[in-house]
């Protein structure tokens, strides 16, 4: 099996011969050690666990590899010896790794190292490669870590390096307990900043200069030419943002190359610190949120000044049926007549159609319908974030604009803005359920300056709000008076109510990683 160095059959006899005639456990002369855990005692010093029949030596290379199933199992580091390397692999037999079994974590309570260490494996899928764990440490001064999915506990202490290498992150959370005095990022891993030190970006890797907060870092950083600045690299959960998130870097910044940008729509990157190289920072197509350079000593290729992207407007028809994520974003407009899974509206995006949606987290405009409609959420629930928007329409007590939320809550910060359809007509103590919420929860929060019973006018249209109404837990509006809506224009809108199917053909997009302003709804990791 590829990572997996098979030991000689001479020298392991070699050894299990010596300790039969020294009563001693026996220690093969090679250093990889393979877990098997035949003994079943769960201890790395008991020498039938291990492939070799022997048990590690200082320097040792330990190599884990996939046992399908769920759950962990528990190890007992009892070694005298310091490890030298721990590396996670797939499967040794040919059996199939499927997501329904996908592998078992191995949690092993301790380890002591030298100090140079490295962590390998085989590949980044957290399929088919299991995860280790490490209760607590000692000894590394250095790490590297290549496609391994080894963690630290972040039960205990942050782990503090001379060097720190990753140049192929895998699934794991390394970067976020681990901070170096020197720090390389390599073509597929991405760190953030942690306590002051130095940097290196080299290309493809990322620095994470974003965060759930506002907050400055005084690290040196070098980028190589095609770096990047965006979200670390990460296979183990979503990313979120909290509104007006301001990162700035006060360190000193060479541009060795053209460094690409991607930042969220909340987001702000300041650089204040000296600013050198040949290089300059070009925004991504994806990016939509700012990075403002104000460097005290500029003479790179970027000048001080806000930097950004502008954002083309486009409107976007999916139709399909996916159970894959999608992002609206700045500046587009989705009508979405299909089905998608986890689905966020950035600020200044607006999702429309009659759609059904896994989850629905929104900082843009929410508009359900082709005048009027409806969305349905299925099992995450649905957030209107502060700076969200729902625009409801309403025509008559049959149509209307309605959210249905079968399940997962609904959290509610953001503005309701309601539209009364020309044509329309609404009769005194009618009651339009825009939010029918099918879960036995409340509903948390109100609309914006719209608390319990609050009125709400549109064209001579009078409603009170109610966020207890329906069946206890829905967000109903009460007419109360006659009304009707005002004067059609001729814009079509009569055709779109006759035949709400019509849409203007199919598109798609391309998802990036997910930014989500919620607090309560940021995605959680594994």
């Amino acid at each position: 099996m590829r990572g997996i160095q098979k030991l000689s059959l001479g020298v392991a006899s070699l050894a299990v011969i010596g300790s039969g005639i020294i009563g001693l456990p026996a220690y093969a002369a090679a250093s990889t050690y393979t877990w098997r855990g035949d003994a079943g005692d769960g201890k790395l010093a008991t020498a039938a666990n291990w492939a070799e029949n022997a048990v590690p030596a200082d320097g040792a290379k330990l190599v884990f590899p996939c046992i399908p199933g769920s759950g962990s199992v528990e190890l007992t580091n009892d070694l005298s010896a310091k490890v030298k390397e721990i590396s996670t692999v797939k499967q040794i037999s040919n059996a199939p790794i499927t997501p329904a079994s996908s592998c078992k974590s191995y949690v092993i309570d301790k380890v002591d190292f030298q100090a140079d260490v490295k962590f390998s494996g085989e590949n980044v899928n957290a399929e088919d490669t299991p995860f280790v764990l490490i209760g607590s440490q000692t000894g590394i001064k250095n790490l590297s870590v290549d496609n391994s999915n080894v963690e630290f506990s972040r039960a205990v202490a942050k782990i503090h390096l001379d060097n720190f290498a990753i140049t192929n992150q895998g699934c794991n959370e390394i970067p976020y307990v681990v901070s170096s005095k020197n720090t390389t990022i390599g073509e597929s891993a991405g760190v953030s900043p942690k306590e002051k030190g130095n940097i290196t970006v080299k290309r493809g890797g990322t620095l994470g200069a974003l965060n759930y907060e506002s907050v400055s870092y005084e690290n040196n950083v070098t980028f190589e030419a095609g770096s990047k600045v965006g979200w670390p690299k990460a296979c183990k959960g979503g990313a979120g943002t909290l509104t007006d998130v301001t990162v700035t870097l006060t360190g000193d910044i060479v541009l060795n190359g053209d460094v690409e940008y991607k930042i969220g729509s909340t987001e702000t990157v300041k650089i204040t610190g000296k600013l050198s190289g040949p290089g300059k920072f070009v925004p991504s197509a994806q990016n939509e949120g700012k990075l403002v350079v104000e460097s005290r000593d500029n003479t790179s290729g970027t000048p001080n000044g806000e930097q950004g992207a502008k954002f083309e407007p486009e409107t976007i028809h999916l139709d399909d049926e996916s159970n894959d994520a999608l992002q609206v974003k700045r500046n587009k407009t989705v009508f979405l007549n299909g089905k998608r899974g986890w689905t966020s509206v950035n600020e200044g995006g607006v999702l429309k159609g009659n759609a059904t949606v896994d989850s629905l987290y929104v900082s843009g405009v929410v508009a359900p319908g082709n005048s009027p409609g409806k969305i349905t959420v299925l099992t995450n629930g649905f957030a209107l974030n502060q700076t969200g928007t729902y625009e409801a329409e309403l025509f008559n007590k049959d149509q209307y604009d309605q959210i249905v939320v079968q399940a997962g809550g609904v959290n509610l910060e953001g503005a309701l803005k309601l539209m009364y359809l020309p044509g329309g007509k609404i009769s005194k103590n009618e009651t339009f359920v825009i939010i029918d919420n099918k879960g036995s929860g409340p509903v948390n929060g109100t609309f914006k300056n719209l608390p319990e019973g609050a009125e709400v006018t549109v064209d001579g249209a009078v409603f009170t709000i109610s966020y207890r109404g329906g069946d206890g837990n829905d967000v109903v509006l009460t007419a109360q008076n006659d009304s009707v809506g005002p004067k059609a224009p001729n814009t079509g809108v009569k055709e779109v109510l006759a035949n709400p199917a019509i849409v203007a053909g199919t598109g798609a997009v391309t998802l990036g990683a997910l930014f989500i302003s919620s607090k309560k709804k940021i995605g959680a990791r594994r």
